[in-house]
């Protein structure tokens, strides 16, 4: 054996070792992922594959070379499919690889491997093996058979195709990721580069070159694991997972500055675009007038989880965002920023407002219905109790409306309320509210007015109800209706709203009793 050779062993041997050593690194991975499961795998083979090959290179007799060319094959067909599962691991393309299809990716290296170690018998991989006469040791050369074709062209097929995997991810995966990328698509094309090269007869002495580039290619999965966290974490699924998530994603620093956002994100927030990148996201934000503020709380700082809801107006259309934020940290886990996530919960509060005014509203007049409106009422006069200011109630409902269903029919009756409603609404101010108490039965609270004044009001309402037809296809229908009054306050300071409302009720039924179309007052309560 010449020093040449030597050393080339010598090289091929330190690759085996650390081949050995990343694979026991894959073993010991507690995640057990699918993608390391096949870095396992390469690391194996590629191991196996330099092994054979430098024990073929320091054998003396030709049946020894040919034992060791079945070993280093037994490395050599298996590793170009695990390759390829681990790219496909890698880029989250493994939606299309079921374990059928990857146990098939391995048919073909089975029947190389007992094809190589069978060959005396058919001579179907080699046609001949035999030793060269003019090289500095004991060497074998071949000439090839029809199989030796078909594991070349699927053993370059598969290398190709995960370097076309790896080429689609560049274009896609951010600038932090794309050293892995580039470190396992140099893994993928040297090899190829050099087979290529043994091919065409341009490497001295007819000597397989892979394993002498199986240094530079592990010395850069050794690289990429320490700088990178290679496998760790595949990134570029994950970085699949970013660009494809229905939620949106803003990623920030510990400035609050926006440093990447997903796509999702750019629908929901039109005024995101690349050049804000670096940019306060507060300033990003409010792009439109009329959008909330984020929470102060947001600003980066703080480990805890936390979550807001806000509203944001873009281009005339209003909408509701849950935001997470959640902190993002390094490998000594140490706070590096946060990310928030944009949850759109807009047809979520338009449901609850809906339910809302489901549960608090008439549905035919838009105006309180009763529960919500003893509600409000006992609040205000609470209030007018606390302040000893005036609080009156209205009582009234409209007169002879069966009649107006009974000959006009229902349609006419609705239509009757909502325009006896629309009437009551343009006369009411602020802070007062109007509610539907039963079916042609409404209820006023007029806060801060005593009973002459909402007396004079209740006139007023009474008179534009009068003084007011509703077009039906009947022709011109005129309402009347009638009024009972009462003040919270004199003789009936201190009742609750029921006693109130029942005192309204009997001035309401005296105001019937003299012929409708009036407005009583209560004469007291009890």
């Amino acid at each position: 054996m010449n020093s040449e050779t030597f050393i080339y062993i010598t090289l091929i041997t330190t690759s085996g070792a650390l081949n050995v050593l990343l694979f026991l690194y894959a073993l010991a991975d507690k995640t057990r992922s699918q993608t390391m499961k096949a870095f396992a795998g390469v690391t194996a083979t590629a191991a196996l594959y330099c092994f054979g090959t430098a024990l073929q290179l320091a054998s003396s007799t030709l049946g020894a070379i040919k034992l060791w060319i079945s070993v280093a094959y037994l490395g050599m067909a298996f590793s170009p499919p695990f390759l390829l599962i681990l790219v496909y691991r890698y880029t989250g393309a493994d939606k299309w690889l079921s374990r059928r299809v990857a146990g098939l990716l391995f048919v073909i290296p089975a029947i190389t491997c007992l094809l190589v170690a069978t060959n005396d018998l058919h001579h179907l991989f080699y046609k001949s093996v035999f030793l060269r006469p003019d090289a500095p040791s004991p060497m074998a050369d071949i000439i090839i058979g029809p199989w030796y074709i078909v594991h070349g062209a699927y053993t370059f097929g598969s290398m190709f195709l995960g370097a076309c995997l790896l080429v689609g991810q560049w274009r896609t995966a951010s600038t932090v990721y794309r050293k892995q990328v580039f470190t396992l698509f140099l893994g993928t094309m040297l090899p190829i580069i050099a087979s290529f090269l043994y091919l065409m007869g341009l490497i001295p002495y007819n000597m397989d070159p892979v394993p002498f580039i199986l240094i530079f290619t592990t010395s850069l999965y050794v690289w990429a694991i320490r700088t990178t966290d290679l496998f760790q974490v595949v990134p570029i699924a994950r970085g699949y997972v970013f660009e494809s998530i229905r939620d949106g994603v803003l990623v920030l620093d510990l400035a609050g500055r926006l440093v990447d956002y997903n796509p999702a994100a750019r629908g929901m927030i039109p005024a995101l675009s690349p050049e804000r990148i670096g940019e306060e996201l507060d300033s990003v934000w409010a792009e439109e007038p009329g959008s909330e503020k984020l929470p102060r709380e947001m600003d980066g700082q703080g480990d805890s989880e936390r979550t807001w809801r806000t509203r944001w107006r873009g281009k005339g259309e209003e909408r509701y965002f849950e935001i997470r934020s959640l902190p993002v940290r390094s490998k000594n886990h140490r706070q590096v920023g946060r990310m928030l996530m944009l949850i759109d919960v807009t047809e979520h509060v338009r449901y609850e407002e809906k339910l809302l005014r489901l549960a608090s509203y008439d549905g035919l007049t838009g105006i309180y219905n009763r529960a919500h409106f003893m509600e409000e009422a006992r609040r205000l006069l609470a209030e007018a109790e606390g302040s000893r200011s005036a609080l009156s109630l209205v009582l009234f409902d409209v007169d002879h409306f069966k009649n107006i269903n009974d000959r006009l029919g229902h349609s006419a009756g609705d239509q009757a309320l909502v325009h006896l409603v629309d009437i009551c609404r343009s006369e009411l101010l602020e802070g007062e509210i109007l509610g539907r108490y039963g079916g042609e039965e409404f209820v006023l609270c007029l806060p801060g007015i005593g009973l002459a004044e909402a007396g004079r009001r209740t006139e007023l309402i009474r008179a534009a109800i009068a003084g007011s037809a509703l077009p039906t296809s009947a022709g011109p229908l005129r309402l009347t209706a009638s009024f009972g009054v009462v003040e919270a306050g004199g003789a009936a300071a201190g009742y609750g709203l029921e006693p109130l409302l029942q005192a309204a009720d009997q001035a309401l039924y005296q105001a019937k009793a003299a012929g409708r179309n009036a407005v009583h007052y209560s004469q007291g309560i009890g």
